[in-house]
């Protein structure tokens, strides 16, 4: 596993970008200068838990430490734990694999292996969250930095676009990828549609669809629903989770440090639409149906592309000074 995660990345470093320069169909939101500090989510950093009280409203992930006093070793490293929001990474979900404006991309044609059955097939790039300076925790350990600075681009990735390979790296996808256990998913739904998410059951996306296979390939004859996009964008981050490239960060084992977790733990994620609509000063959960955080008719940028912010919960061990 840790072979694959890094042939992945060295062939990450190793891509040379080119400028699709004059294309028409990659309209750039400008994301990394106005647009994602204009869509700034600030009330999603809330709640904050601090010695285990909470401070504002909103949902807690499960499993959050229930500890008041934490020590991390050396004789300075007592401290108070703390559990919080950060904004981790930039998600982007394109039908044009050659489209990113966030970097001077030029991919392969990302074709996928889809048949008159996989109708849509969406590419993701994720890049680390910009400006980590607007983090409330500042230069501490808990300034939610417990994952690796990864950028992940799926052109690159063959697993993405091919399911039976995909299947190598989550083989459990081809009992729980099946049509019949989605029917077990209705709890999830419920309770993501409630703002929480269920982990019990990591193979469900609520109202999203299946979490299997980590694959861009969706079997919806809508290709542009924001339900499909944002399920492309957290089994990317489920992808990154198995690859060992994204930690968990809830629980008093992480209080040092996030642990390596194979399974997504999807209550320490939220995410917000940044483009081509906003989704200001709120945040939808993992599965949540985009009718209720969509509000009115979804406006679409000319090549299919939906831009998320990642929320990451991260219980952590900050020290007293």
């Amino acid at each position: 596993m840790r072979s694959i995660a890094l042939i992945m990345i060295v062939t990450l470093l190793g891509v040379r970008f080119q400028t699709a320069e004059g294309s028409e169909l990659c309209e750039d939101p400008d994301l990394f200068a106005s647009a994602l500090s204009d869509a700034f989510c600030f009330d999603c950093y809330f709640p904050i838990r601090i010695a285990g009280v909470p401070m504002g409203e909103g949902v807690i992930p499960n499993g959050v430490t229930e500890e008041v006093i934490c020590d991390c070793g050396g004789p300075f490293e007592v401290g108070v734990t703390v559990g919080s929001w950060h904004p981790t990474k930039v998600i982007e979900v394109t039908t044009t694999p050659a489209c990113s404006s966030n970097t001077p991309l030029l991919g392969s044609l990302g074709m996928s292996d889809q048949d008159t059955s996989h109708p849509a097939f969406f590419n993701v790039h994720i890049f680390p969250f910009p400006n980590p300076l607007a983090d409330p925790f500042g230069a501490t350990p808990c300034a939610g930095i417990d994952n690796p600075p990864v950028m992940y681009l799926s052109e690159w990735d063959p697993t993405w676009n091919h399911e039976n390979l995909a299947l190598l790296l989550a083989p459990e996808g081809g009992v729980v990828g099946l049509p019949g256990a989605l029917e077990t998913c209705s709890a999830d739904i419920v309770a993501a549609n409630r703002g929480e998410a269920l982990d019990s059951l990591f193979w469900c996306a609520g109202s999203w669809g299946s979490l299997y296979p980590f694959s861009g390939m969706m079997r919806s004859a809508s290709t542009l629903d924001p339900m499909l996009t944002s399920l492309s964008a957290i089994r990317s981050i489920a992808l990154l989770h198995r690859l060992g490239l994204s930690m968990r960060t809830v629980g008093d084992d992480v209080l040092c440090g996030g642990v390596p977790d194979p399974f997504i733990q999807k209550s320490q994620y939220r995410m917000s639409l940044v483009y081509p609509k906003t989704e200001t000063n709120s945040h939808h959960a993992v599965g949540e149906s985009s009718l209720q955080w969509v509000k009115g008719r979804m406006p679409t940028a000319p090549e299919g592309r939906h831009v998320y912010q990642l929320w990451q919960w991260e219980d952590c061990c900050l020290p007293i000074e």
